[in-house]
């Protein structure tokens, strides 16, 4: 089988799923054997994130043929084979899944491809040991790691070997570190694949993340992937949004180089300053605006933190319908649990002020204790801890009217500790005083559904308090 002839009409053959069960045997040791095969398959392609994320994200270079076929007949010379055309681009991600498989060296759910042999060679030895651990945590969190494996109970200090992190709840969050002592604090329900190879490599498929990063190698930063751009980090501290539309970073020391997929347009983006990808134009990093003390909630645009949005409807306002939530320390509890992070974009962050108090507008079906809770960052992005506004004292029912609506004010001052933070109380804030709002939520444990819906929270100042008195 070294013949390329033979080993190109073999690929082939497997996307057109013909092979036997003896010749898909046969590609397996082709590959697993022949480095110089491996080479010039993954030359046709030299994506260096993963493959079918990228098949979808930069649609724009598949669609456009002449800015791919040529680069093959460089490698190839103008002649060519047509079969080797006619597998790109599907071909691709299928040979890329059989080189991750686990034939040519033990995967990780990241999918992060080297592209030499070297860092190949690294990879399979890396993959089985730990690149970061986790330093805190608390809520829900999921994480995928080597071949697939899946184990909800995390703890602090356990070590990790790259995979993908998901925080299932708004009250959830992690700080992983990693060996040179980079730090990610992800919050709220949010998704992230993480990797080092000899070079860090992350994707935040959706949520939010902090980062203080250390100074990385020469040649090597760290590369964090979104669905919409691409950071190269070289030694920062900087705050990540993303979702399926737009990535919004904000840089709060150094500097981070930010490279959209639309168009390839780059910026680099300075301390004080953000910028989003969610533009038509040209990406123009604008200095943070300052902060406030006041702040509503704005429903009506989707929110698809957690919970089920409904748009306004005849008579009704917009809401945040809550979903079931099963807590993994206490699998016998059904909580209904609506919750979101605050968004950035051109938005100034929001400072609790002592004495401030925190309104919660909403609807439910039936009488039911609303409990409520925040999550609060401090100024330079780092998770502050997490708090409640119904613990410290016994909170009565909440009273809605004919319309099943209802209203609760939550005092800062009487705000504590949640229980999912204390184990890490003396690393996180003791009050959220001063502190920067970064989420929300509420939840009823009645056992069953309460019909429990967010219509606005708002964050109202102590001096606005006594002008209204």
């Amino acid at each position: 089988m070294n013949d390329k002839t033979d080993w190109e009409e073999l690929i082939e053959r497997h996307l057109r799923g013909e092979l036997s069960e003896s010749e898909q045997e046969d590609l397996v040791t082709l590959l697993d054997g022949h480095a110089s095969v491996r080479k010039q398959v993954v030359e046709y392609v030299q994506w260096d994130t993963e493959i079918s994320e990228a098949l979808r994200e930069r649609k724009h270079l598949i669609e456009d043929t002449g800015s791919i076929l040529p680069a093959q007949s460089a490698l190839h010379g103008g002649g060519g084979k047509a079969t080797v055309r006619k597998m790109m681009p599907v071909a691709v991600a299928v040979v890329i899944a059989v080189l991750l498989v686990g034939v040519i060296f033990p995967r990780t759910d990241t999918m992060l491809w080297q592209n030499d042999q070297e860092d190949r060679d690294q990879q399979a030895l890396s993959s089985k040991l730990s690149v970061a651990k986790i330093t805190g945590l608390s809520g829900a969190l999921m994480w995928t790691g080597d071949r697939g494996q899946i184990i909800r109970d995390i703890n602090v200090g356990t070590e990790l070997a790259g995979g993908t992190i998901e925080g299932l709840a708004p009250d959830a969050w992690f700080e992983l570190q990693f060996k040179d002592g980079s730090t990610i604090t992800l919050s709220g329900a949010s998704l992230l694949t993480f990797a080092d190879m000899g070079q860090k490599k992350v994707r935040l498929r959706e949520g939010r993340f902090s980062a203080n990063i250390k100074p990385q190698p020469v040649g090597k930063p760290m590369l964090i992937y979104t669905r919409s751009a691409v950071l190269k980090v070289l030694g920062t501290q900087f705050d990540v949004e993303a979702d399926l539309a737009s990535t919004v970073l904000t840089v709060s020391k150094g500097e981070v180089n930010l490279r959209r997929f639309s168009d390839d347009s780059e910026v680099n983006v300075s301390s004080e300053y953000r910028v989003t990808t969610d533009t038509d134009g040209a990406m123009m990093p604008v200095r943070i605006p300052g902060s406030v003390h006041s702040w509503k909630s704005h429903l009506h645009v989707k929110q698809t933190n957690y919970g089920k949005w409904r748009p306004a409807r005849s008579q009704q306002a917009a809401s945040l319908k809550a979903i079931p939530l099963i807590p993994p320390k206490n699998p016998e509890a059904k909580l209904y649990l609506a919750g979101f992070s605050l968004e950035r974009g051109d938005s100034p962050p929001v400072i609790l002020l002592p004495g401030s108090t925190v309104v919660v507008r909403g609807r439910l079906a039936s009488q039911a204790r609303v409990h409520f809770g925040i999550r609060v960052m401090y100024p330079n992005g780092e998770f502050a801890g997490m708090f409640r506004g119904d613990l410290s004292e016994k909170q009565p029912l909440s009273v809605h009217d004919d319309s099943g609506l209802f209203e609760e004010v939550y005092s800062l001052q009487n705000f504590t500790i949640d229980p999912v933070v204390r184990d890490q109380k003396s690393e996180l804030a003791t009050k959220p005083d001063n502190l920067i709002l970064d989420g929300v939520w509420a939840f009823t444990n009645t056992g069953g559904p309460s019909g429990l819906e967010i219509i606005e929270v708002e964050v109202i100042p102590p001096q606005v308090q006594e002008s209204k008195q």
